[in-house]
């Protein structure tokens, strides 16, 4: 490849189709950006309403602002065939492609390319993005998950949709681009420009994440991604992902089998949330086959969510077939199927929404479970039951005070905080960042009326941790313990733990025919409704 590149330059190219009214913020943004070697490109894809004359206008503003300014005139088709006119004239020594409706941050531009300049072993960068009603102004939900943001091989997990796509959060280098797209041409499809742009450059090299928001996502209604498709259009457009993906691995050389094999399997499972989708339940039955046939693991749960979808006015006996003919699965879909039916049992049964400050991850199961919010910091994480003790008698101090973190001599591999003199364990979580920003979301959610508290006998727990536990001023607490202690009124004993020295993890399933664990052996439904729990629930049906 012979083409040069200009030091510290940016290029941004942007395709835009009939943007006059929203074309003007993005360039605005473009404005203010505190970096100045820019070079913006802009793609008209064949607008017949008055945005060449906008961007016209916004031209000569910029480049009295010193920033060059290129429009191009395309015939319309759609952004991936629009980026193919920008691409090509590019200069810069960096690249990005944010989309004409949204925004970017005074300081986006410069606090990536200030990253990459510091870190020249990575050949790009993401950072965070925000989403906004541009009528409003106001915050929206985002529609993408954020995923692993530690995580910097990204190719499966944007392709398997576990991470985010929005196009003006990354930026890459030039150069390793165009050893990707030597003329600058990406594949055409009518499914946007994010996957051809992203997925080959992602599966040659790492991308790291700056975790500040500095890109603005417009959440406009009726747009090309957000707009209502008809069933042929969804299809029309699942069918140009797969033919598209396929390309990519083409680009990519992806060869191994196994990697061959779990693209096919991304597009099965695909194919069986369209089924979900529309409610095709024959074509649901092909698709779980087909699934059965490439050793998907999450075959049962995937299909089982449909079939239960589907059973309520449907032909039973269809479903009744199809497991007969899935023989090798037979065992495994009745025990999910019950396990399923089972839960949605105790969903209907609870009322309100508890807040359960738990000593491990015992409630945390409990909540997602009953599919209902965290009300509670004490998610993923573990607390010995002598500082839980402390922790809960005086809830509210506690609540009170900051995290800090500590260094490990023996490092667990996950942080470790302290909270006034006791220690927190976040077992689950990557960062103390993660753990400070989920702590402090969580708890300002505690409903002070509503409180259940919940404890082990395991993590340093003693008989004397027992009594203590048992004169707590709670109305509603369980302690789960090994052993049947009939002078403790919180205690709830658990069988099938009394050869070990502290209760095991009740979280795990037991060995037997229907999914039970040792926890659901506890009615905790009657629990935190405020009613009699004390008994033991039989073959699994509290």
């Amino acid at each position: 490849m012979d083409k040069s590149f200009a030091k510290g330059r940016v290029s941004v190219v942007t395709p835009v189709y009939n943007g006059e009214s929203f074309l003007p913020g993005f360039l605005e943004s473009v404005r203010t950006q505190t970096y100045r070697n820019l070079e913006l490109i802009l793609v008209d894809d064949g607008s017949f309403d008055q945005t060449v004359t906008v961007a016209g206008y916004w031209k000569e503003r910029l480049e009295k602002e010193g920033i060059s300014m290129r429009i191009v005139e395309a015939p319309h088709r759609n952004a991936s065939s629009a980026m193919g006119y920008g691409l090509p004239l590019v200069t810069g020594e960096y690249l990005c492609w944010p989309d004409s409706d949204d925004v970017l941050k005074e300081t986006s531009i410069e606090e990536r390319v200030e990253f990459l300049e510091k870190h020249p072993e990575y050949h790009c960068v993401r950072s965070l993005s925000w989403y906004f009603d541009p009528e409003s102004g106001e915050r929206t939900a985002a529609d993408e998950k954020r995923g692993d943001l530690k995580k910097e091989d990204l190719f499966w997990d944007i392709l398997e949709g576990r991470t985010y796509v929005c196009c003006g959060c990354y930026m890459l280098r030039s150069q390793d681009f165009f050893e990707i797209y030597p003329d600058g041409r990406i594949p055409v499809y009518p499914v946007g420009q994010n996957f051809q742009m992203l997925l080959p450059f992602m599966y040659r090299h790492k991308c790291p994440t700056i975790e500040k928001e500095l890109y603005g996502v417009a959440v406009r209604r009726g747009s090309h991604s957000r707009r209502i498709l008809t069933r042929e259009e969804t299809e029309k457009k699942y069918r140009a992902y797969e033919r598209l993906v396929d390309e990519i691995a083409d680009i990519c050389q992806i060869e191994d089998p196994e990697s061959r094999k779990r693209i096919e399997r991304w597009k099965l499972r695909r194919r069986m949330q369209l089924a979900y989708q529309y409610k095709d339940f024959g074509k649901a039955v092909q698709v779980w086959r087909n699934l059965a046939e490439s050793g998907e693991e999450q075959l049962v749960g995937e299909s089982l969510r449909f079939v239960r979808r589907w059973l309520a006015g449907t032909r039973p006996a269809c479903v009744i077939r199809t497991i007969r003919d899935q023989g090798k699965h037979l065992k495994t879909v009745f025990r999910e199927l019950e396990w399923r039916f089972y839960k949605m049992r105790k969903r209907r049964r609870l009322r309100g929404q508890p807040t359960i400050i738990a000593s491990n991850c015992a409630g945390t199961m409990i909540y997602s479970d009953m599919g209902i919010p965290w009300t509670t910091p004490t998610i993923n994480l573990m607390i010995s039951m002598p500082d839980f003790i402390k922790f809960v008698r005086n809830l509210k101090w506690y609540m009170e005070q900051k995290l800090y973190f500590l260094e490990e001599q023996d490092s667990p591999g996950y942080p470790v905080a302290g909270l006034g003199d006791i220690r927190i364990y976040f077992v689950h979580y990557e960062s103390a960042e993660e753990a400070v920003r989920k702590w402090n979301t969580r708890k300002e959610r505690i409903d002070w009326d509503n409180l259940f508290i919940m404890g082990c006998e395991k993590d340093g727990c003693t008989y004397e941790t027992l009594r203590e536990f048992d004169s707590l001023p709670y109305e509603h607490k369980v302690i789960f313990t090994k052993t049947d202690y009939a002078e403790f009124g919180s205690a709830f004993y658990i069988e099938g733990f009394e050869e070990c020295q502290e209760l095991g993890t009740i979280t795990n399933f037991k060995n037997q025919f229907w999914k039970r664990r040792y926890l659901d052996d506890f009615d905790y439904i009657s629990f935190l409704n405020g009613k009699d729990w004390k008994k033991k629930c039989k073959r699994g049906i509290c």
